[in-house]
């Protein structure tokens, strides 16, 4: 490596494979065997009904209401407050740079990097797409700077650290893409796999795979599919079985008392900072202003102003503004939203409201 390294735990065997190309299989291998995939369909809400067995569940959706006799929330976070899982999970943001790097920088067995140290730092390559790169070669991924979600005041700086910390190490690199992650991660790190409570055993979520999807998810989807269909799968047990411990139930404390502060702090501030007839944010800004007595989220993205309610319809959190997404980011459970008010992810399941 190019920067200093005092010790080091190799994995052999390690696989590294486009996600995209195993979810294209999957819905194919799904259509294949009569299944049917919508999207574009926003699912609101779960009724289960306890009126005689085999009762199926009414999912409510923006396209109408669906019968089901299993459901199966696989939405990062579950959209349904049963079971309080947005308050056992903690959110965090995590940022990923693509660079195109001079020639002899990274070679072909280059392998897969994680640092154990603050702040965090990933590495690993991809094959350069033809149509984005003006040459052949691998693309280098430099990942890191994670944050909880509505916790840091500008993420922009964590995106333009993490190309800093790149160019001081690999001289002459350039950047072709940058995307972000939002993960999900309980107080054990052990996630949130079986049955929803109160919901009769007909619905089931997968949630807190803390950053590691590509294997957590498919753990999940095995020990689900032996809930569902029957079987026996030994290890899979230990996700199903949850043991408390004295330091998870203090994690948690403290994350749910951070949130406390966070709903307080929010409120104070949407209801003393005046924006009435205050100038529009500068472009690419937003801030939280007190305009007719209640607080609004006031940002400016391509040239357009706009005004929605800063108050998060899922448990009434104030929303902070996210420079680098150019979102709306609730700090209490990670409910994110475009500048327009229009939910993106996260445990609600509505807009901001409208002014």
């Amino acid at each position: 490596m190019p920067f200093p390294t005092y010790g080091a735990v190799r994995l052999d065997d390690q696989a590294q494979f486009d996600p995209l190309d195993v979810l294209r299989a999957l819905a194919a291998d799904f259509r294949g065997r009569g299944g049917t995939i919508a999207e574009g369909v926003r699912v609101t809400g779960v009724r289960a009904v306890a009126r005689r067995p085999g009762q199926p569940s009414v999912v409510h959706t923006s396209a109408g209401d669906v019968l089901a006799r299993r459901v199966v929330l696989a939405t990062g976070i579950p959209i349904l407050d049963r079971g309080l899982y947005f308050a056992k999970v903690s959110a965090s943001r995590s940022y990923a740079l693509s660079f195109r790097v001079p020639d002899g920088s990274v070679a072909s067995d280059f392998g897969m990097f994680l640092s154990v140290d603050a702040p965090k730092r990933t590495l690993r390559t991809t094959p350069a797409i033809p149509a984005d790169a003006a040459g052949e070669g691998d693309l280098l991924i430099v990942g890191g700077n994670g944050h909880r979600v509505g916790h840091h005041p500008h993420p922009h700086d964590l995106v333009e650290d993490l190309e800093s910390w790149t160019q001081a190490y690999y001289p002459g690199a350039e950047r072709t893409h940058v995307w972000s992650a939002q993960d999900y991660h309980s107080a054990n790190t052990i996630p949130f796999v079986g049955w929803l409570p109160r919901s009769l055993g007909r619905v089931f979520l997968a949630t807190g795979f803390d950053k590691w999807g590509m294997t957590n998810a498919v753990a999940a989807g095995l020990r689900l599919a032996g809930d569902l269909l029957g079987g026996n799968i030994p290890w899979a047990t230990t996700l199903g079985t949850r043991i408390t411990r004295p330091q998870s139930m203090a994690a948690g404390a403290l994350v749910n008392a951070e949130v406390g502060a966070d709903l307080v702090t929010g409120w104070a501030h949407g209801l003393t900072e005046s924006g009435e007839g205050a100038p529009p944010p500068p472009e690419g800004q937003g801030e939280v202003r007190r305009i007719g007595g209640r607080p609004v989220a006031v940002c400016t993205v391509g040239g357009v102003t706009r005004e929605v309610s800063a108050v998060c319809p899922h448990l009434r959190g104030i929303v902070r503004w996210n420079d680098q997404e150019l979102s709306w980011d609730c700090p209490l459970h990670a409910s994110r939203y475009q500048a327009d008010g229009t939910r993106i992810e996260g445990p609600t399941t509505e807009d901001l409201a409208a002014l």
